[in-house]
């Protein structure tokens, strides 16, 4: 095992100590989150993924509190240093413009044996528009557009589908409740671990073969693993005793919501939009004020943004990579 996977607590990299991210800094960054003025609604920012993708070998997570910001860095085991997303906590679009730029010059300085400059992997629109209010921004930084759009859909459409717009999923949904009529939702529970992961094999031999690059096993793993101290949703579906499909998601410290992932064995048409209304049905159960559900990026045309499509997305919002000038 190298001295790079062996990462734990705290690191230090040239003159500054970061925090490897970890299971008990949720609440810090719940803390931070709910401070946060900007629309801190990006997928890949959320705490289960964010420490999800830091058990990767590949990958660690690291934060710094800069300027009473709460700073999130990547850090790949090439030695690159980047920012995953904006800083969360109080401040307005000068204070996060001037912590984002004090926060890349030190990546860009440290990576700088690499030829590379600092980098903010990912912000969507809202969030470059309200960057874009600081006469600082276009001093500081280049923003480039990305392949894919983030889309978010409505909680009260998807548990009522009434209407046109929603004809197709009341099709798919029905036809796989008539395939399935002794269908099962309930919460996920340890004892299902087991099940959860040969479904999750089935997944990438059938329905996730276009798709299996989204969601790496190590991340699906902890997250499952680790739900209760991520406080992370999971429903289950069962079929004649028979685990089909899961999906995960759950509330966010942004009063809005995530669908996380979902697996499936995919014999089964129409268990993919039955997951993702059972998702948004459970949270509404939970929270009816809760008004948006972030879907992830679409990956561009084709067959996912046409699925995602399906739900009538009522915020699609692109992405950017925010480059140091």
């Amino acid at each position: 095992m190298s001295e790079f996977t062996k990462l734990s607590g705290e690191i230090i990299l040239g003159t500054w100590s970061f925090k490897v991210i970890d299971l008990k800094d949720k609440d810090i960054y719940s803390e931070y989150i709910k401070k946060t003025q900007y629309a801190a609604n990006l997928w890949t920012s959320n705490f289960p993924l964010l420490w999800a993708i830091s058990q990767s070998p590949i990958r660690k997570v690291l934060w710094k509190i800069i300027d009473n910001m709460l700073v999130t860095f990547g850090y790949l085991k090439s030695g690159f240093l980047y920012l995953i997303c904006l800083p969360f906590g109080e401040g307005n679009a000068d204070k996060v413009v001037d912590v984002v730029h004090h926060s890349l010059k030190y990546c860009a300085d440290w990576n700088k044996e690499k030829s590379s400059l600092g980098i903010v992997k990912v912000v969507n629109r809202l969030q470059l528009e309200f960057l874009q209010s600081s006469k600082n921004f276009e001093n500081y930084f280049q923003a480039i557009g990305l392949v894919g759009k983030e889309k978010h859909f409505s909680i009260p459409k998807l548990i009522t589908l009434s209407g046109k717009e929603f004809e197709t999923i009341r099709r798919k949904i029905n036809k796989f409740r008539r395939l399935c009529p002794d269908i099962l939702v309930r919460e996920y529970n340890e004892n299902d671990y087991e099940q959860v992961m040969a479904l999750d094999e089935i997944w990438r031999n059938t329905a996730g073969v276009k798709y299996a690059y989204i969601f790496d096993e190590i991340y699906f793993k902890n997250l499952t693993k680790y739900y209760k101290e991520l406080d992370h949703l999971i429903l289950v579906v069962e079929s004649k005793g028979k685990l089909i499909g899961m999906v995960s998601g759950g509330e966010l410290p942004t009063g809005q919501s995530w669908w996380c992932i979902s697996k499936f064995v995919n014999n089964y048409d129409g268990i993919s939009e039955f997951l993702v209304v059972e998702l948004a049905k459970e949270i509404n159960r939970r929270n009816s004020k809760i008004e948006l559900m972030n879907a992830a990026e679409d990956l561009g045309p084709g067959g996912l943004r046409f699925f995602k499509e399906r739900f009538r997305p009522v915020l699609d919002l692109e992405r950017y990579l925010l480059k140091l000038k």
